[in-house]
Parts: C-alpha cells; structure tokens; sequence
C-alpha cells in the first residue's frame, strides 16, 4: 500500500529505521527486496570519530601538540566518506528513497558539514537524531529545548532535502515541541526515539549494557501521542518508531494518523521477510473493511476525530477501585 511521508512517495509505509540492517549495501538490497518504502541509514555518530581519535592519541609518539586534533579531522574525514559513499551506493541499487541520519551530543559544526554533505551525496531526506542529556540542574528545560531547534533550524537552512527529527518520549509537551520544530523548516517527526537505557548488576554493583530491543507492549506509549499531535500539526508528517513488531501495530499506528511506521526489532527477531508479512496483513486487512488506499483509514482515530473515554483518560479508574 503506498504512502507518502517527509513528501517522498513510497511503495510501502513500512521504514527500516536507522540500525545494522541499514548499515551496509548488501542489508539495505535485502530491505528493498522485502519491500521496505524506504530505508534510514545507520546514524554517523560524532561521538565516534572523537572516541576513536582519543583512543589512538594514547599510542601516539608525535612531539606535536596537535596531534588529536589532526587524528580527529582525518579520521573524521575518513568515516564521513564511506558514510557518504553508502549514500551513492544505496541510491544506485534499489528504488527506495534513502534518508540519512545523524546522531550528535553536541551542538557542533559537524551537524552542519555532515547534513549537507549527505544532501549532496543525493539522500532523499535527513533523520536528525538529537539528544542533549539533562545533567546540569543550572540548565532549564526551556534552554535545552531551544537548543534542539537552534541544531534544526541551522540544518533546515543549509538543506533543500526534507528534514525530520527523531524525538524523545521525555519532553512535558512533545506537541510544542514539535510545533517549534516545524516553525523553523523540519517536515516531520520520530516518535520515539529509543535510547540506550542501562541496567545494573546488584552483585557486582555496577551499570550493565540493558537490552537495545522494544517490546510490543511500547506500541502503547506511542499511540496517543501520535493522534495528538497529528491533530494539532495537520501539515507535518508523523512516523512511529516504537513497539511495530506486526501488521497490525503498523495499522493502529496508522489509524492514529502516521503516515510510516520504523522497524527495527522485528527484523532482528523474525529476519527481513517480516517485512513483506507486514505489508501482506496491510493489504489482508484493507481488503477486509473495503479499503483501496491509505488515505482512506489514515488519521480515522486522530484527536478531535476519535470520541473515545479512553482517549482522554490518563489515569486508572475500573481496575483499581478503592476498597470500603
């Protein structure tokens, strides 16, 4: 079933978001040819190239002071190219538009040089992935929110390519968050974005890698927001990341009023033919309620447009009565 989403046609509105099945030419073949609508590139990490420079610098026998500093450019230089040569190759081999993304933890030039870059290299959108830990109490809310529109708007300006910005479940209002973020140029939103969450070991008392996998019970924590802000943001393109484990996850999301859906931990469980199982249960169950095209169903449960109770409750009221 075909959907548009950042302005971009696609065959299907089932994404492959940014992972390791995006990661090489040969993964993003397999995507295509399970008939994904389109692919996210594996996120360019700046916090790698700095790591990696840091970690080489230590080896380094160089009597010059500025040996980090030459270490990061190249090495920077270097990931970039075969970042931006994925770009060309994936576009060359397969019909689907390839949007790029770009995971950065600091408001830096490389956001910039890296978004047009990847523009050049002929992506067919950019997936912005900005996080800003919250540590510094002297920091408000209000500041780093700015900020992360300050990164968008400066993007939005120096790309003709559709812009979208992976957000996090964490910010008090995701709709003005979103609605600042269309006011400076971005055409849609992730939601959510997943974060490496850790765990802790009690016995050794320490932090432990927790898993990077969703679940399909987060579906839940992404539904209502969705049709929230599809209603309060009409023009912008809303695609759900979280919890899409099926077809029909696809279609709740959709009916919530997205126009695509990312996955991710369904390929790594079930391989890249769960894609093609995905768009089959679409079309199985737009055949049954008589439905051509997405449009159709598209949006059917949005805010305003959904008299549900359960759309606006919040709270527990059956299941937990209060005991006399």
């Amino acid at each position: 079933m075909k959907a548009t989403y950042l302005g971009l046609e696609l065959d299907s509105p089932i994404v492959v978001s940014s992972s390791p099945y995006t990661a090489t030419l040969a993964n993003i073949e397999k995507c295509a040819a399970a008939g994904a609508g389109a692919v996210v590139l594996k996120s360019i990490f700046e916090e790698q190239i700095l790591h990696h420079a840091a970690s080489l610098e230590q080896y380094s026998d160089s009597p010059y002071g500025d040996a980090g500093d030459y270490l990061q450019r190249y090495l920077g230089e270097d990931y970039k190219a075969g970042f931006l040569q994925l770009i060309a190759d994936a576009r060359r081999a397969t019909r689907i538009p390839v949007i790029a993304s770009i995971n950065c933890v600091a408001a830096g030039e490389e956001w910039i040089e890296y978004a047009a870059a990847m523009a050049r290299a002929g992506a067919s959108a950019l997936e912005l992935n900005i996080f800003i830990q919250p540590v510094d109490a002297a920091r408000s809310s209000q500041e780093l929110e700015r900020l992360y529109v300050t990164i968008a708007q400066r993007v939005c300006a120096e790309v003709k390519i559709p812009v979208s910005v992976k957000l996090a479940m964490r910010f008090t209002n995701v709709v003005a968050m979103a609605a600042a973020l269309e006011s400076v140029g971005v055409k849609g939103a992730v939601l959510f974005n997943r974060f490496f969450e850790p765990d802790v070991d009690v016995e050794r008392m320490t932090f432990v890698e927790g898993s990077p996998y969703s679940e399909a019970s987060e579906l839940r924590n992404v539904l209502r927001t969705t049709a929230i802000c599809v209603g309060a943001l009409p023009r912008m393109d809303f695609a759900v990341s979280t919890g899409v484990h099926d077809g029909e996850a696809a279609v709740k999301a959709l009916l919530c009023g997205a126009a695509a859906v990312e996955v991710c931990t369904a390929i790594h469980r079930e391989g890249f033919d769960v894609i093609a199982r995905m768009n089959e249960w679409i079309d199985a169950w737009a055949a049954r309620h008589g439905i051509t095209a997405l449009d159709e169903f598209k949006g059917r449960l949005g805010f305003g447009k959904s008299d549900s109770e359960f759309f606006q409750r919040v709270q527990y009221m059956k299941y937990f009565p209060g005991k006399d």
